[in-house]
């Protein structure tokens, strides 16, 4: 597997009316499906923010609950144990 991966991850991320995620480099629905792609399972999200009192638009961050699938958690454990075993 390339890339390392961690059993959990919980991440801070800015978003926007537009759809903006993180630094503005992706939207959140690329962002999603790259961590599903990645294996990993939504286990919670969380939301800060609220409507801005200058624009009339909704803004803030979400805190996003990702865990590896047992699948993809198993077949990690498998090779971090043969390079372990060399």
């Amino acid at each position: 597997m390339s890339g390392e991966k961690k059993p959990e991850i919980v991440e801070f991320m800015y978003f926007s009316e537009c759809g903006g995620c993180g630094a503005n480099t992706f939207k959140h629905q690329e962002y999603c499906d790259k961590k599903l792609n990645e294996g990993y399972t939504l286990v919670n999200i969380t939301q800060l923010g609220g409507l801005d009192d200058r624009r009339d638009s909704y803004e803030g961050t979400l805190i996003y609950h990702w865990k590896l699938k047992k699948n993809v958690l198993k077949e990690l454990s498998k090779e971090l144990n043969k390079i372990g075993n060399k």
